[in-house]
């Protein structure tokens, strides 16, 4: 069955470096995992999140080899930067996809 790892990120004090850095050095980094199906990054138009990721995976092992690797250190070390300079708090979940319709 899909899992997915759900970014779910706060509103950064500067939203406009924040993007720029996020689209330059953070989506590349994802992009490298190894196993990830698919990703797809949001900005959020209401509520409480300005940004949100979900990083798409055939099952929990191909999740697992891919963010307990180095590409996924590298990436999780990149959220905790992007974290302390820009102020955004980042939450995530992972999630076994159910059903599709």
């Amino acid at each position: 069955m899909t899992v997915k790892i759900v970014a779910l990120w706060t509103k950064p004090e500067d939203t406009e470096a924040f993007d720029k850095d996020y689209e330059a050095t953070h989506i590349p980094l994802v992009a490298a995992l190894p196993g990830l199906s698919s990703a797809i990054y949001c900005k959020a138009l209401n509520g409480p999140y300005y940004r949100t990721a979900e990083l798409i995976y055939a099952d929990m092992e191909a999740l697992g080899g891919s963010v307990g690797g180095e590409e996924g250190q590298k990436v999780l070390a990149d959220g905790d930067r992007l974290q302390s300079t820009y102020g955004a708090k980042l939450e995530v979940l992972t999630l076994e996809e159910q059903s599709r319709t």
